[in-house]
């Protein structure tokens, strides 16, 4: 798990978004081979800005936050952000990915708002052990609700999808119909030096008529959760270092008179 600081803040005077700023924090290895005097030296810790925290009132329709320390403004038609609260949310850091539209790994963070203050809806820039990450936007996120944060593309999770078998053949007794068979290989690797979590999702075609039939072959339906819409979602975790690999094979039966396409 992760540690997640969020801060949020309110426009005083021309209208502005309100905005957050989120912190991932996670433990990484100690670096090997430093010199005596350089692990003598301790390194400065930044400490953390004091913020006095707004008082919530929670109206019918509304949420009010009244901020009693008073803020400098100036006269040029300039926006002034004023800081509402901060809070420390615990985090859990996943890997997810959609090979089949794209191979690649993206990093996103899950939380709890577990406060008393709503997350107001507005700009979001987010920042992953002090490296500033990404500007996006973030929706409203009340207290006890989930939210979920993208982080961005990272190399170190490398994951392949491979078509290795396509092939055609005819069924029935006097072989009206036909069945196409399709075989993908998915490779993923942890090239990081820490264990990670995964999870990536592909598709399974779902057919609108009953003269056609989809099977999963591969893999069995303890190895995979199958979700809404024919998805597909494997969750794996990966030692430093070490590679895993499935294979998603299915068939389309259908009869001769019938074109089927988007497959």
């Amino acid at each position: 798990c992760s540690s997640m600081r969020l801060t949020g803040g309110v426009a005083s005077a021309a209208p502005a978004p309100i905005s957050s700023e989120m912190t991932m924090k996670r433990s990484r290895p100690a670096a090997q081979g430093q010199a005596y005097a350089d692990a003598a030296m301790p390194e400065p810790v930044a400490e953390a800005m004091e913020v006095s925290t707004a008082q919530m009132q929670n109206d019918a329709t509304s949420a009010s936050f009244q901020i009693k320390n008073p803020a400098t403004v100036a006269s040029d038609n300039s926006s002034q952000r004023v800081a509402i609260t901060t809070a420390k949310l615990p985090a859990t850091l996943q890997y997810q990915s959609t090979p089949a539209l794209r191979e690649a790994a993206f990093l996103t963070a899950l939380a709890s708002n577990n406060t008393d203050f709503p997350f107001l809806a507005g700009s979001l820039n987010t920042f992953l052990d002090d490296a500033f990450v990404a500007s996006s936007r973030i929706k409203a996120v009340m207290p006890g609700e989930k939210v979920e944060l993208a982080m961005g593309a990272d190399d170190g999770i490398s994951i392949k999808r491979q078509l290795v078998n396509r092939f055609t053949e005819s069924t029935g007794f006097s072989g009206s119909g036909k069945r196409v068979t399709y075989e993908y290989k998915i490779t993923v690797k942890n090239n990081k030096a820490t264990k990670e979590q995964i999870v990536f999702k592909d598709r399974l075609p779902v057919s609108r008529n009953e003269k056609i039939v989809v099977k999963l072959l591969s893999p069995a339906d303890r190895e995979v959760k199958r979700e809404e819409d024919g998805k597909l979602a494997w969750e794996w975790e990966l030692e430093p270092g070490k590679s895993r690999e499935t294979v998603l094979k299915f068939s389309v039966d259908y009869p001769g008179d019938i074109d089927v396409s988007g497959i």
